[in-house]
């Protein structure tokens, strides 16, 4: 039985999610370009982050459509908000380095 769709990570749960994150190709990266767009478009979400992302976060906030989302989600992967949020901070912080070492930003 799947848990609770906002129950959070073990820090060692987040580096897995993040390092397979880390390690997407192509194809997957596309995808999750087009589930970011959708989610800023549709949703109005955050820039940079996902629907499965967003609705873990609006669950969290007691938002109806949030807590749907996340429940549904939850029955094709566990705790699958939980790790879309570690995946969308592994993309985030992968920026952060490029941006930083680029040597543009003081």
């Amino acid at each position: 039985m799947a848990s609770d769709p906002i129950a959070p990570l073990t820090p060692d749960e987040v580096a897995y999610e993040e390092a397979q994150t880390a390690k997407e190709g192509a194809i997957r990266r596309d995808l999750v370009a087009v589930d970011i767009a959708a989610n800023v478009v549709l949703l109005k979400g955050q820039e940079d982050e996902t629907i499965s992302s967003h609705a873990a976060r609006a669950d969290v906030e007691h938002k109806t459509w949030g807590r749907w989302l996340s429940k549904f989600l939850d029955f094709f992967q566990a705790d699958h908000g939980a790790k879309a949020q570690a995946g969308d901070l592994e993309r985030a912080q992968a920026v952060q380095s490029i941006e930083t070492k680029s040597g543009d930003l003081q």
